[in-house]
């Protein structure tokens, strides 16, 4: 179990600027938390001294109709092959049940945006996406390279981390996107994919602390072994404190024929 842990820390510590990407909403946040993402991650540091550039930065990442079915569409393709993976690799039941809940909530999500994207009359391009999220496109790509090469509890608490993270990322997309759509029917589908996601990130972390929970169970497995040898020697104590008793007994039959 110890080398599954270390382990676990370091690919944690390689994953860790594609989550703080992933966790990204725009450069227009405040500086304070720019700041509190830069100190943990010194290579992914925003603009955000730089005013002209920030602007910029947030017209870039405006949402329009395109980009959102884009994206949507993007995601969900990557959300299936996600749950593939979780079946095939998983090793607790809780990993393999999201992975197929996964296939299926993103399977039906793929026909949703389909049919919403022909009543707002948007055809799907990549030109409508921004340069940060073709950045992301490859930061994801990188990180399910990364899970294929784990398997075991150590695949399962990874790749729950990483799936709690991305749900996250696309669900503040949809919550600060929703309000620049012009299609009434994208916006409803918007209103609609948000619950889905959120239950998916639960789900991740409820599997996430199963498998911890899995992994503290094993490590205490050793405990009870140590317990009874503590019960044995406990028992030999109250064995030694009976025979005390029985000495004592003894003696105080000892004694009473001095009191007769």
């Amino acid at each position: 179990m110890k080398t599954i842990g270390t382990t676990g820390v370091a690919l944690a510590l390689m994953l860790a600027p594609a989550f703080a990407r992933a966790e990204e909403k725009s450069t227009t946040q405040t500086t304070s938390k720019d700041s509190a993402r830069t100190a943990g991650n010194p290579m992914n540091t925003p603009d955000t001294d730089k005013s002209a550039s920030a602007s910029s930065s947030s017209q870039d990442e405006k949402m329009t109709d395109a980009r959102l079915v884009t994206l949507l569409q993007r995601v969900n393709k990557e959300e299936i092959a996600a749950g593939k993976l979780a079946e095939k690799r998983g090793k607790s039941a809780a990993i393999r049940k999201f992975g197929q809940t996964l296939i299926a909530d993103h399977t039906k999500s793929e026909k949703e945006v389909a049919q919403a994207a022909k009543k707002a009359k948007v055809t799907p391009s990549d030109s409508a996406l921004t340069t940060k999220d073709k950045e992301q496109e490859k930061v994801d790509k990188n990180k399910m390279d990364q899970l294929k090469q784990l398997n075991g509890a150590e695949f399962d608490k990874t790749f729950a981390q990483v799936m709690s993270n991305d749900h996250e990322h696309m669900i503040d997309v949809l919550k600060n996107g929703k309000g620049d759509l012009k299609s009434d029917d994208l916006k409803t589908l918007v209103d609609d994919t948000i619950p889905v996601l959120e239950e998916h990130k639960k789900m991740a972390d409820d599997a996430a602390s199963k498998v911890d929970r899995a992994s503290t169970g094993s490590n205490q497995g050793r405990s009870p072994r140590s317990l009874d040898r503590s019960s044995g020697a406990s028992s030999s104590s109250d064995s030694s404190g009976k025979a005390k008793t029985g000495d004592d007994s003894a003696q105080s039959g000892a004694q009473n024929p001095d009191k007769r």
